[in-house]
């Protein structure tokens, strides 16, 4: 199947409406709240010649006007971050490091924030400009990507990898 099959229609997917929930006690309607704005799903994409992707709608509708590029905890992905859920993920780092001066972790907030780009935006057909440098140190060559729902952010990595990483987890559960 190709990408374009496979993204046909997902990326104006808009975000389901919350059901009306009236008959919920309090503590339900609270988690369904909490829950409403974690970024879920998988959809496939394939970068163009200028490295960029098209968010899904019901994804820009979460992340807002502006949002974050940066690399995932561990490098291997870019994270995609909504303002709010990136100060707060910077802010733990710095009172982690603070708390700590643990050096491993200064060098970690060091290049978390040379790979960090702040105040990014989709343009008007809902694509994203990747960072040229960040994209080739973590995507390499790849075009081929997943962007997947990672709690309060989106992650963006490497189809295959994924994928392998997706069998791997299936045959150990």
């Amino acid at each position: 199947m190709s990408d374009q099959e496979l993204t046909t229609g997902m990326q104006d997917a808009e975000a389901p409406a919350m059901p009306e929930n009236t008959n919920l006690s309090d503590e339900d309607k609270a988690l369904l709240e909490k829950y409403s704005n974690n970024f879920t799903g998988t959809f496939a994409h394939t970068l163009d010649g200028k490295g960029r992707m098209v968010i899904p709608l019901a994804f820009r509708d979460m992340l807002g006007k502006t949002f974050t590029i940066a690399p995932e905890f561990d490098f291997k992905s870019i994270a995609v971050y909504p303002e709010i859920a990136y100060v707060r993920m910077r802010e733990e780092h710095a009172r982690v490091l603070r708390e700590t001066g643990n050096p491993e972790r200064k060098k970690y907030v060091q290049w978390l924030d040379a790979y960090t780009f702040r105040g990014q935006e989709c343009d008007g057909q809902g694509r994203v400009l990747l960072p040229a440098r960040l994209r080739q140190i973590i995507l390499g060559e790849d075009k081929d990507v997943d962007i997947m729902g990672a709690g309060d952010h989106l992650r963006i990595a490497v189809r295959v990898k994924c994928e392998d990483q997706l069998m791997d987890f299936i045959a150990n559960i």
